[in-house]
């Protein structure tokens, strides 16, 4: 990708960064439940990661696998598009010049675009 086109690594990197969020949100909302199964001296309710989406998508259905999507969406469209689409005109204001071969550019300077960027 060309690094010096800041508004399409701000697209890419939201772009990316909700598509991961979309198929990793399963995981997490299950990930989450098996974490506070039986918190409070409750009983527990799930033998696993498999019978906790299972027994999730049977009682409220598949839609509940997905709950809390819209607001990670809104976090990843914003500070993935930051992260990933600010780094390479950070490293190319640090005197790094595009198409320079990622094992040529000081790690210095690898660690600061990143910093910048909030990676």
């Amino acid at each position: 990708m060309d690094s010096g086109n800041v508004f399409k690594g701000l697209f890419y990197g939201g772009f990316a960064s909700c598509v991961a969020e979309t198929v990793t949100m399963p995981i997490d909302v299950c990930k989450t439940r098996l974490q506070m199964d039986g918190a409070g001296g409750g009983v527990k309710m799930y033998n696993g990661t498999m019978d906790c989406a299972g027994k999730l998508v049977k009682s409220e259905g598949a839609g509940a696998l997905f709950k809390g999507l819209p607001p990670a969406l809104l976090r990843q469209s914003t500070y993935g598009s930051l992260r990933y689409g600010l780094y390479g005109p950070i490293r190319n204001s640090l005197g790094v010049k595009p198409g320079t071969p990622k094992h040529e550019i000081p790690l210095s300077k690898k660690i600061l675009a990143g910093g910048g960027a909030g990676a």
